[in-house]
């Protein structure tokens, strides 16, 4: 059956249910081939196809998802971010390190660095590479160049020589944060770049702050300093600001359609190359309106924590315009370490915060080890903390709620986006009870505006709580990767984002990510096993905190792989061994014969993540090669991989003499 003609079926059997025409129903089932499963959701005046029931509105208001469509026609963001920053003109637009920029005196610094880009000889459609994080004036100069119709194009920090040179080309004009100019310098000291701004995480500061934090960074400030040439064509930040008096015309343009407005970076859907996600003015504002209608937890006067580089959209539009969009004040602090993580909740006691699982898990953990020595904490100005960017299990989840209520919080939330839809897809709810029942924990109800369908590998769309990958239609969707129609092809089809990972939508509307559809092994019947599969078998068990499985092809064995594990709080350490047998005889009666897990790394307390990208680190597990144990007929041994020329592993088992796991642990 061809793609029109299916399509066109489904919405035949949207209207034969609402009235209740059932030779008609009968009919298209079996031209559909609905299972006995779907259709009861017919006598609820439902297809059980989510994409054509929406089902997810029923946990909004009413008209939430006319609301969420009715964005402003032939307004850039600039146009209706302006007016919502003079709306809301009493409260502050942004902190920074105890600085307070007043909504006005933000509006004059994107005024101010409209007029530096104009001076320059920024012009209209003009791509502007920004490497750095957000701090202040980098806040401005995102609208400074939507006002003049240019596009800032906020790199990937971990990107490749070649990829750099590649996603810059087009570029004049550059900006870079100074302490990363080491990362950037052979390419943005090339004759193609005619000016390049320097800024500084010193800029915005009050003193004394900024006076301390120099004396603490003098030494590597005066290292990046040196290190950038002095001469006319790199301009730092205060200087640059000063060109703005040398432009007296008009700043802002008229709205273009379908003008380039912003460029993230994701490496996502399409197998972890560098891609430029652009995002139009239509679907930037229609992504924040999105949010906005969907019920998020921003009111007046909230303060959120935005720490994450402009690069990721979740910062961009969650922690930034949403912010701005709903009278919120966005807190900017580029810091990002677990400790610096720490001190920001709760210190600056932001309402709105969104992190990782790892973050979040490394803050509960120093939260629970405090409370034990009987430090007390009230969290109740938590509004909005929310987790996103990598999914988690239950059994975190439930504990870290369980953390939020006894420290007066309603409790945590749960979210999930994509780059390729200027972020959020599903927003979760701490009014509605939470299904522990399953592995993993939701990620909430799809946001309204938007459509979602789970889909077979054959793209015929499956019913309510069936398994497939995720598909996303919205008004918010990317216009394509920068310069690579080959790779926007591939994730642009029949007008869906395809997303690449394996989901549930509930009949409630909730979503449930399990993980990356390439998150698998292929067995030698052709079928694919989800090591996400193997994982949350594992963490049925109650002695497993947290695991990571991935493939390790040994000489013998193809299929071969290796499980990164943390043990619960409460196992004892005479108990490991046992339990590592258990696992093994518990997974030799799910696993198929051909796959076996032959190792275990034990870590200690958590996983570990990646300090750029602050989810777990499966490529730094995945290059070790020793370090694991296992269990065999009672005996514990140290497992080795060493790599052959076939670049496969030869598997290498030494019996341990002391007999205890601990003495494995990794820190």
């Amino acid at each position: 059956m061809n793609k029109e003609l299916y399509a066109k079926l489904k919405e035949e059997l949207k209207e034969a249910v609402r009235s209740k025409n059932i030779k008609k129903i009968e009919e298209l089932k079996q031209m559909l081939n609905i299972p006995q499963e779907q259709e009861a959701y017919f006598a609820q005046g439902l297809t059980g196809y989510p994409s054509i029931d929406k089902i997810w509105l029923k946990n909004y208001k009413d008209g939430a998802e006319n609301l969420a469509n009715n964005i402003p026609i032939n307004k850039t963001v600039w146009d209706v971010m302006e007016n919502k920053l003079l709306e809301y003109y009493d409260v502050p637009a942004l902190e920074y390190f105890g600085k307070i920029f007043s909504k006005q005196e933000f509006i004059d610094l994107c005024y101010t660095w409209a007029r530096t880009f104009r001076a320059m000889g920024v012009e209209e459609n003009e791509i502007v590479p920004i490497y750095g994080p957000f701090v202040p004036d980098i806040c401005a100069m995102f609208f400074a160049l939507n006002m003049i119709g240019a596009c800032p194009y906020f790199l990937k920090l971990a990107m490749s020589k070649e990829a750099l040179e590649e996603e810059t080309k087009e570029a004049k004009i550059a900006v870079v944060f100074d302490g990363m100019w080491p990362n950037v310098r052979e390419e943005f000291s090339k004759d193609k770049f005619k000016k390049v701004i320097v800024a500084s995480v010193t800029a915005n500061m009050p003193s004394p702050k900024k006076e301390i934090v120099s004396f603490i960074n003098n030494i590597q400030a005066k290292k990046n300093k040196t290190q950038i040439p002095d001469e006319k064509k790199y301009i730092w930040i205060d200087k640059a600001c000063e060109i703005a008096d040398y432009y007296t015309g008009q700043v802002k343009v008229p709205f273009v359609k379908n003008r380039n407005a912003v460029i993230t970076s994701s490496s996502g859907t399409t197998g972890g190359l560098v891609k430029g996600v652009i995002a139009t003015n239509e679907s930037i504002i229609s992504q924040v309106y999105s949010t906005t209608y969907s019920d998020i937890p921003y009111k007046k006067g909230y303060r959120t924590l935005n720490h994450f580089p402009p690069t990721a959209s979740t910062s961009l539009n969650s922690l930034f315009l949403v912010t701005l969009m709903n009278g919120a004040t966005v807190i900017i602090d580029p810091r990002v370490s677990e400790k610096d993580f720490y001190n920001q909740l709760v210190k600056l006691k932001p309402n709105i915060c969104i992190n990782t699982s790892s973050m979040w898990e490394a803050f509960f953990n120093r939260i629970t080890e405090e409370m034990k020595q009987g430090k007390k904490f009230d969290f109740s100005y938590a509004k909005g903390w929310m987790v996103g960017g990598e999914g988690t299990n239950n059994k975190s989840f439930k504990n870290w709620n369980d953390i939020m209520t006894s420290c007066n919080a309603s409790g945590i939330y749960g979210g999930y986006g994509l780059s390729e839809t200027f972020s959020g897809i599903s927003i979760d709810r701490v009014d509605v009870e939470h299904n522990y029942s399953k592995s993993i924990a939701t990620v909430g109800a799809i946001q309204a505006g938007m459509i979602a369908g789970v889909f077979d590998k054959n793209g015929n769309e499956l019913s309510y709580n069936q398994r497939g990958e995720l598909r996303v239609k919205a008004k918010s969707q990317m216009k394509g990767y920068y310069n690579k129609p080959e790779l926007t092809e591939k994730s642009l089809v029949d007008g869906w984002v395809k997303t690449g990972d394996i989901v549930q939508i509930d009949d409630n509307g909730f979503l449930y990510v399990w993980g990356r559809i390439n998150d698998s092994i292929k067995l030698q019947d052709g079928n694919e096993l989800y090591l996400f599969d193997v994982e949350n078998k594992i963490r049925e068990n109650n002695f497993i905190h947290d695991v990571v499985v991935l493939p390790m092809p040994t000489e013998e064995n193809n299929n071969n792989l290796v499980a990164h594990i943390v043990w619960d709080y409460n196992v004892l350490e005479d108990e490991k061994q046992h339990h590592i047998e258990t696992l093994n005889e518990k997974l030799k009666q799910f696993l198929p014969n051909e796959v076996e897990v032959s190792a275990y790394s034990v870590h200690d307390i958590m996983l570990p993540y990646s300090p750029t990208t602050l989810k777990k680190d499966k490529n730094k597990m995945s290059k070790q090669t020793s370090g694991y144990v296992q269990v065999k007929n009672g005996r514990l041994y140290n497992v080795e991989f060493i790599l052959n020329q076939n670049g496969r592993y030869i598997q290498k088992c030494d019996i341990i003499s002391d007999n205890k796991v601990k003495t494995l642990t990794r820190k």
